[in-house]
């Protein structure tokens, strides 16, 4: 998933996942969507973490790297769940918002309650 603007560890996590078996620079670069200024940039990163090894002109994960992007990927998988729940009580409470308009406080605050009890 790449969007615009991308955050460090997207970008790390994009990087890895491009960084197969004896994967070359423009591969990863190819891969990972990035620049070459910060292909450099991140790859140095990556490197000084223990991710990724260079053999002979070519970039390798190391175990490290894989248990690296198996935890990012868990922790993208739980929040993006997280977002989407947020979005759906984002919808929720602007449907309750609605239910307000146009009645007095104290009757908004009634109908809520009926109707939340009318839903169970």
């Amino acid at each position: 998933m790449l969007s615009k603007n991308r955050d460090c560890l997207s970008i790390v996590a994009a990087l890895l996942e491009g960084t197969n078996c004896g994967s070359s620079e423009t591969q990863i670069m190819s891969a990972a969507n990035l620049s070459f200024g910060l292909l450099g940039k991140f790859l140095d990163v990556v490197i000084g973490a223990g991710f990724v090894r260079v053999q002979n002109s070519k970039y390798e994960l190391t175990e490290r790297g894989r248990e690296f992007l198996d935890d990012y990927r868990h922790f993208e998988e739980r929040y993006l769940r997280a977002q989407q729940s947020l979005e759906s009580l984002n919808c929720e409470r602007e449907q309750l918002t609605q239910l307000c308009k146009g009645f007095k406080r104290l009757d908004c605050v009634k109908s809520i309650i009926l109707r939340m009890r009318s839903n169970r």
